[in-house]
């Protein structure tokens, strides 16, 4: 049997069928099938924040919203695909090294160059949106874990998720790094000749304590959940699954979604999930692995 139910309904399915920590499942009145403690436990995320900036003069995706305009563009991508809407204003990244990082990358870049409340609109019924672009930096390798609970033997009740993000001195420290390097880069001739003022933070907002409230109010996911069914070497006492993707302790079940990833990419984490999936399928089906490659 394979499971790839997701980071969320994948622990939640094992621990109804009492897979998981005793501690958590017997109160809920399970039997325990395979007290693996792992269940749940190690929930990854990359958490970012973000710097706002008025545009000098509205950039090229606000002359299309207007409403004749944006209907013209949306029948382009939906019969043929192209126009201005088949291309998302959020393809721009970067990844660097922050004073904190070691050998690889620990800042991602996302640049979004039109604001979130950019809306339709029709002079002289509707004025345009104030124009303005921003760059989210994201902590690419937390420290910090959150967790799972179950909260009934109900499978209809949602999972309890604690993120937990932001619990250690180095993820804030990052983060904060990341804000900073932003603004730096904004400050770059090529970006300057755009930019008519910071919204948010606010170029008065320069401190630690300032960063970290303006991260406090803004900061989000970037939708990146794994751990949740962590892979482990034998003597893992938080390892779910084996090498080859099997449910320690239980015959002929594997898990093949991203709670099996026992820790974070330095990037996004589509790519890596759709290798896990062909990877248990070769596993499956009893193909030889390729051989290894440095790259």
């Amino acid at each position: 049997m394979i499971l790839a139910a997701g980071v969320i309904n994948t622990p939640q399915l094992l621990m109804l069928s009492g897979i998981g920590d005793p501690d958590d499942v017997r109160p809920h009145g399970i039997s325990v099938a395979a007290p693996l403690k792992g269940v749940g436990r190690n929930l990854q995320d990359h958490i970012s924040a973000g710097i706002l900036w008025r545009r000098t003069e509205p950039g090229p995706l606000h002359a299309k919203m207007r409403l004749d305009r944006i209907a013209i563009e949306l029948a382009k991508t939906y019969l043929f695909g192209s126009g201005i809407s088949a291309n998302l204003p959020g393809g721009a990244m970067a990844f660097l090294r922050s004073p904190l990082a070691g050998t690889m990358p620990d800042i991602q870049f996302l640049l979004v160059a039109a604001p979130l409340t950019a809306t339709p609109y029709l002079p002289p019924f509707t004025r345009g949106y104030a124009d303005s672009f921003a760059c989210r930096a994201v902590v690419l390798r937390p420290e910090s874990r959150g967790r799972l609970d179950l909260v009934s033997a109900d499978p209809r009740r949602p999972m309890r998720i604690r993120q937990n993000f932001l619990a250690t001195d180095k993820d804030w420290a990052t983060l904060r790094a990341g804000l900073r390097s932003a603004r730096d880069v904004a400050r770059e001739t090529p970006l300057r000749a755009f930019i008519a003022g910071e919204i948010a933070l606010g170029t008065d907002k320069t401190s630690d304590q300032d960063i970290d409230a303006h991260i406090r109010a803004t900061g989000i996911s970037v939708h990146h959940p794994l751990g949740t069914c962590k892979m482990g070497a034998e003597g893992d006492a938080e390892a779910v699954v084996d090498g080859e993707l099997r449910v320690l302790g239980v015959e002929r079940l594997r898990v093949v979604d991203a709670s099996v990833m026992p820790d974070l990419v330095g990037g996004n984490i589509n790519a890596p999930v759709i290798m896990i999936a062909e990877k248990a399928a070769d596993l499956i089906r009893g193909r030889q692995p390729l051989a290894p490659v440095n790259v």
